[in-house]
């Protein structure tokens, strides 16, 4: 996939899943910590499937560290 196609793709996930957090945060059906906490280990979960639990930590780490230095597009690829 070229990297249009690839960012096309996952804006159109990330504005999918900003939709699905929306309604079950509005809806009172989960806390936004919980919403939140279940994407991530969506995401945990996938990477351990595809690579073992050590690069999934290793994957949770890297997303610790976009969110401590804050960065805009945490919606890139972890390595």
């Amino acid at each position: 996939m070229t990297d249009t196609t690839t960012d096309t793709i996952r804006a159109h996930l990330s504005a999918r899943l900003m939709e699905t957090a929306s309604g079950l945060s509005r809806g009172n059906v989960l806390p936004k910590s919980e919403i939140a906490t279940a994407f991530v280990m969506t995401g945990a979960t996938i990477v351990a499937c595809e690579a073992g639990p050590v690069a999934a930590a290793e994957w949770l780490r890297d997303l610790a560290d976009s969110l401590e230095r804050a960065e805009k597009g945490l919606n890139g690829p972890m390595q």
